[in-house]
Formats: structure tokens, sequence, C-alpha cells
């Protein structure tokens, strides 16, 4: 597929956000004045990896205006050195950065956003395409409206599946926190790692922190493929229902033949029944802001360390070149004398 070198309709502006091989801008159409989100993606980065971006262009192209909760492409062109696709703007920012903003924040608040995710989910299955990167990161608000549509994102790891090969894909992908067990073990995966995910965007939804979480990311395979999580600390969650972390244990099935699909999880008790009694927020949001502190007292506690090993380093650097200096001195002087010795024999 080899899209038409066409004269740019698109005036880019301010960077949203960045990766390896992309940079994210806002655009606007010079005709329309109509804003946009524009990934921009240099060829130079692209070499060997093109087979991925032609994979989420086709994937996007399936998927635009299918579903109103998935982001949808609205153009694709290149010039000489770089690919540009076109989308939805959604500036009303990430999923947890609006939940923690919020006054409030009920179970039945965090049931609506599974539904909504997993709606988006059972379309694109439907279509045969997994995600395979769900995660809160990918689930963007469309603006900053009270009311603003929740959008699935990002759809760079989805794969488009022949109806007879729903079961052969073997790339290790993903974001480790939120893969199945299946992905690591490399034993093919499908459709189920999507309903894995939102098990674990459920359990983090309902109290700020991933079930996996381990010190390293070795640890946290291993609790994932042995499905090693609990429901803790309790406080946590004491105001939780017994449904909801049903719900998650439906999801967290190790065995990906028994998980249920999309359809059947939208059909799950706790999707339509609205518990609202206990408020969530205090401790989702300390849970939240704990990590991300913890996180950050940790890479700045590695961060002195790099400086301290530095620091050390170039004090025994000095130390070294002070006694090899001494040491030096010491035999000159010792030659020296020897010499005074000898034309004085």
């Amino acid at each position: 597929m080899a899209p038409q070198t066409v004269p740019c309709q698109y005036k880019t502006g301010k960077t949203l956000g960045s990766g390896t091989y992309a940079v994210v801008k806002e655009c606007v159409h010079i005709t329309t004045g109509e804003y946009f989100a524009c990934k921009v993606l240099n060829k130079k980065f692209l070499v060997g990896r093109e087979h991925m971006v032609r994979n989420e262009i086709n994937v996007l192209k399936r998927v635009s205006a299918g579903h109103k909760n998935i982001v949808s492409l609205h153009d694709f062109f290149e010039t000489t050195h770089n690919l540009y696709l076109v989308f939805d703007l959604c500036t009303g920012g990430e999923l947890f950065d609006r939940i923690c903003q919020r006054g409030s924040y009920y179970e039945k608040d965090a049931a609506g956003i599974v539904r909504t995710v997993t709606s988006a989910v059972k379309y694109l299955h439907d279509q045969g395409i997994v995600h395979r990167d769900l995660k809160p990161e990918n689930i963007l608000f469309k603006s900053k409206a009270e009311d603003a549509e929740l959008m699935l994102a990002d759809f760079g790891l989805s794969k488009v599946l022949d109806e007879d090969n729903f079961s052969i894909l073997t790339t290790t992908c993903g974001t480790p926190g939120y893969m199945a067990p299946e992905i690591f073990r490399k034993a093919g995966h499908g459709k189920p790692v999507d309903i894995w995910a939102i098990g674990v965007i459920t359990y983090f939804l309902l109290c700020g922190y991933t079930p996996f979480d381990r010190d390293s990311q070795y640890e946290e395979m291993q609790a994932i493929c042995a499905g090693d999580y609990k429901f803790e600390p309790a406080e946590y969650w004491a105001g939780v229902s017994e449904t909801a972390k049903q719900f998650v244990r439906d999801c967290l099935t190790i065995d990906p033949t028994n998980r249920p699909t999309a359809s059947q999880l939208l059909d799950h008790q706790w999707l339509h029944t609205e518990v609202d009694h206990v408020d969530l927020l205090p401790n989702v949001k300390a849970a939240f802001d704990g990590k991300k502190t913890f996180r950050k007292a940790v890479l700045g506690m590695m961060a002195v360390k790099r400086m301290q090993d530095v620091s050390m380093h170039e004090h025994d650097k000095k130390v070294k070149d002070q006694d090899k200096l001494k040491q030096e001195v010491e035999e000159r002087k010792a030659e020296a004398e020897e010499e005074h010795v000898n034309t004085h024999m």
C-alpha cells in the first residue's frame, strides 16, 4: 500500500507527546479549520518496522468511525521524509488524571468506564481485531466537558486476524503489567489477552495500583504467569463489592480458553449493578499518588547513587593518581640517590 504523495493540507502546532519513532502534534486542516492530532513518523527511524506502521493504518482504517468510543483515523499521507496519520484530537486528558480531579468516585463510576471499554473491545473483536495494548494511558477523554466520551486509542500493537487463525500470534508485545500469561509463554494468543487487560484495568480503577506490581519486571512476569494477586491491603478493598472482585477474577483466569468473551463480560452482573455507597476516591488517589511518590523516590535514590558512584569513582581515581604520582616521586628519588652514590664511589 503506497499512498499518493500530495501537498500537505495541514498545519502542525504544539507537540502533544512523543515516542521512540513518532511525535504527536496538534494540527489544523488549512481549508476547514478543524483541529486533529497528527502522528508524525520519520521514515529513517522506521527501516525494518514499516510493517508495524502499515498494520496500524490497516487496523485504523477498518475500525474508523465504526464505534463512538474508538479514536478514528481521518487521513493518511506521506512526504519524502515522513509518514503522517491524522486522528481525532482528544483534549480531555488521560482517564486516571480525570478520576483524580473529581470530587468523588464510586464503584458505579468504575463500572461505567469498564462497560464503555468492554463495548469498544467487543466491537474490535467482532471485526477480528485484537488491541493487545489496553491500559489506562490509552483510554482518553474526547474533550474537557463533564460528559465527554471516553475514547480507546493507540492501535500500534493491534493485529488484524484471519478468521481461521485467531490464536497464532506469538510476538511478545504490550505493557508488561497488563500482559496476559500466554503472551509471556509465547504459546500463541488472541482475543483473550484483551479480556485479561480489562481485568487488570478494573483492578487498577478500584484501588489505584495494579494486581501484579512487583519490585522487578521478572518478578512481575512470574506473578502474572502464576496468577498471583490478592485484594490487599484489606483497607483499600473494604468498600468494594464481591461482585466487582468476581468480575476481576473472571477476567484474570489463567487459562485463556476459560476467560469470558467481551460479549459475556457485557452481561456480567457487576456492569449492571450500581454500587455507590462508598467513595473510592480517597484510597484510589492515595495509592496512585503514593506509588508515583515511591517511584519518584526510587528514581531519585538511583540518581543519587549514580552520582555517588561517579563521585566515588572520581575520588578513587584521584587517590590512585596521587598514589601513582607519589610512587613515581619515590622511585625517582631512589634513582637519584643511587646515581649520587655511584658517582661518588
